[in-house]
């Protein structure tokens, strides 16, 4: 049936290299037209070159693919549920260890025992906001803008809330946390009672970094740095928004906490419960620069302001 065998070849690159590949011809096929069937039939193997091989090869190949996606896939869960299960262990000496290594679970995968064992709210916290502008010259302050009274309409206006009414209330303790982290020089760093001296970003994010007494203490910095834009950020869109005529030219915030009336002293009057209260506690930030927000930020920003509070 089949009696004749042709060899094709082909040039490659240098050096100049003929390659024969060995089709096989039925009786009638004239080896000049290209015809070229049954490459690999029962009885007759494949030979070098036989394309009968690359389904086969393909298959091989996604086959690998396949396998080193899902063991790649498997190791990044493994080593999440590891990093979470030392970021969720009380603090000692392993967890301290790893704190580098847990640091990206912030702020989306910050694990705690809430949810196992939550605990009442047992203080208001707030976020208050003030900028300093010019005016011919001279360095003039706006009144303190309470913006987290401002989110909280949100959930007072609305049968069902929205994560807009929760921001500065999840910034709070990392804003705290982060602060805490750093060493007393790094804080020292931070500090600018005069918004006319206002700490430029390069000042900032040169000095605390530099202050830092380990690696640790430089990845602290790195981490306050970044919720300090966050809210320097927004802070610089909500007053701008609320006063378009001037510029903004530094941000200060303010993060106050005051606890709730004992139980013991709930039945009186108003008066009487806030009297109750315990004093206030409050940190307020140093000026820094102002980071003006684009078009749509000071939109969105200021269409919220407008709509809740």
């Amino acid at each position: 049936m089949f009696s004749r065998y042709c060899w094709t070849g082909f040039f490659t690159g240098p050096p100049r290299l003929l390659h024969g590949l060995l089709v096989i011809l039925p009786d009638d096929a004239d080896p000049r037209s290209g015809a070229v069937t049954d490459l690999a039939r029962p009885g007759h193997p494949a030979r070098y070159g036989d394309a009968v091989n690359e389904p086969e090869q393909t298959d091989a190949v996604t086959a690998r693919l396949k396998a080193a996606f899902v063991t790649f896939a498997v190791l990044v869960v493994v080593f999440h549920l590891v990093v979470v299960t030392l970021a969720a262990l009380p603090p000692n000496r392993y967890s301290e260890a790893a704190r580098p290594t847990t640091s990206y679970l912030a702020p989306f995968f910050t694990q705690n025992w809430r949810l196992f064992a939550p605990e009442p709210v047992s203080s208001d916290r707030s976020v208050r906001f003030q900028g300093a502008y010019r005016v011919d010259g001279e360095v003039r302050t706006t009144e303190w803008v309470d913006w987290t009274d401002v989110e909280l309409g949100v959930v007072r206006q609305r049968l069902i809330g929205g994560r807009a009414g929760y921001i500065t209330n999840k910034m709070y303790t990392p804003l705290t946390s982060r602060f805490s982290a750093l060493n007393p020089d790094q804080q020292e760093a931070t500090l600018a009672e005069d918004p006319a001296q206002a700490l430029s970003w390069t000042e900032l994010e040169r000095d605390v970094p530099a202050a830092a007494e380990a690696a640790l203490g430089e990845l602290n910095a790195a981490r306050w740095i970044r919720y300090e834009r966050s809210v320097t950020s927004l802070a610089t869109a909500v007053l701008a928004s609320r006063d378009p005529d001037v510029e903004i030219v530094a941000i200060r915030y303010s993060l106050r906490s005051q606890g709730v009336t004992p139980y013991e002293d709930r039945r009186g009057s108003a008066t009487e419960r806030e009297a109750a209260r315990p004093e206030p506690n409050e940190r307020i930030s140093g000026w820094r620069d102002a980071l003006p927000p684009d078009a749509a930020e000071l939109d969105a920003v200021g269409g919220f302001d407008r709509r809740h509070r």
